[in-house]
């Protein structure tokens, strides 16, 4: 009998699973995310794409000068599907955390309140506007970097519909840009594939990957190798390493599938390898996007 090929979901728990496995001091945060990515796709049938209408020709032209297809501030957000999730995650995260428990139980009561308008968030974040997050997590004494990863993990499956619809008109071959081409947002991640080892990222809102240059910050285009260098940690081996730049004193994680040699999800993997983020920190550099290493002040890591 054929075996039956694991779904998406499946293969991403299942992942989780085995890096808990390899990192128990991980465990904690990565029930946490797994919480979140459950939560994600019960509610991504769900999710409504507006048509977008993109001409080919008007495509290669933003292609060749630099242009991602979208414009994150015009998009029509399904603001219904986001409001949704968040409160699916709030719940999930309620229930299961107790050390964040008390921060929810604030964010409802302030949505009860009328304190938080989610639909506001919402537009605000995709316009860019952080400091409207920041403002309404110090009225309500919230921890603000909760907030913005709840509102984050609310509306990132709205952006992928709008990759899955548009990758098709992604000039992989010529792009080779530090921000993504179909939303313009900043990469999380870096892979380094099979074969001649080409370099991939990660966009942290949309998760499309396009290909990038192999020596090069994502963030600042510097191509000077003297003033770029990765660390990894001899124990681990060079299955994940962390490539910095001494000119904008920024990194990013870089997953190398021939060194691991199995199966990987760069999402999960960038929550397995938090330690990473530390160290990197810990000596200066700053991380390119902002990631859920804030927990940290928590205790929950």
């Amino acid at each position: 009998m054929k075996k039956k090929k694991p779904n998406e979901l499946e293969r991403i728990i299942k992942r989780i699973d085995v890096i808990e496995k390899k990192r128990p001091s991980h465990k904690e945060i990565l029930d946490f995310f797994k919480d979140i990515i459950k939560a994600q796709y019960k509610v991504k049938p769900l999710i409504k794409v507006e048509s977008v209408e993109i001409n080919e020709e008007t495509a290669k032209h933003q292609m060749r000068e630099g242009f991602p297809l979208i414009d994150k501030k015009e998009i029509k957000l399904d603001t219904d599907s986001a409001t949704t999730l968040f409160k699916k995650i709030c719940r999930a995260i309620q229930r299961k955390n107790k050390k964040i428990a008390p921060e929810i139980k604030k964010i409802n009561q302030a949505i009860r309140k009328k304190e938080i308008d989610l639909q506001e968030i919402f537009k605000k974040l995709i316009a860019g506007d952080k400091e409207y997050l920041d403002s309404i997590g110090e009225k309500i004494e919230l921890e603000k970097w909760l907030l913005l990863f709840l509102a984050e993990s609310s509306i990132n499956p709205v952006l992928e519909a709008y990759a899955d619809r548009l990758k098709g008109y992604v000039a992989q071959e010529s792009w080779f840009r530090g921000y993504c081409p179909v939303c313009g947002s900043q990469p999380m991640i870096a892979e380094l594939r099979k074969d001649a080892g080409e370099r991939f990222l990660l966009c942290s809102s949309c998760g499309f990957q396009w290909r990038f240059k192999r020596l090069a910050c994502p963030f600042c285009g510097n191509e000077d190798h003297k003033k770029l260098r990765h660390f990894h940690i001899e124990k681990e081996g060079k299955g994940y390493r962390v490539d910095v730049c001494e000119e904008c004193k920024k990194y990013i994680k870089t997953i190398d599938i021939r060194e691991l040699r199995e199966e990987v999800v760069p999402i999960v993997e960038d929550m397995g390898t938090l330690h990473l983020d530390i160290i990197a920190q810990n000596e200066g550099y700053k991380r390119g996007v902002a990631n859920i290493l804030e927990m940290e002040k928590m205790g929950t890591v």
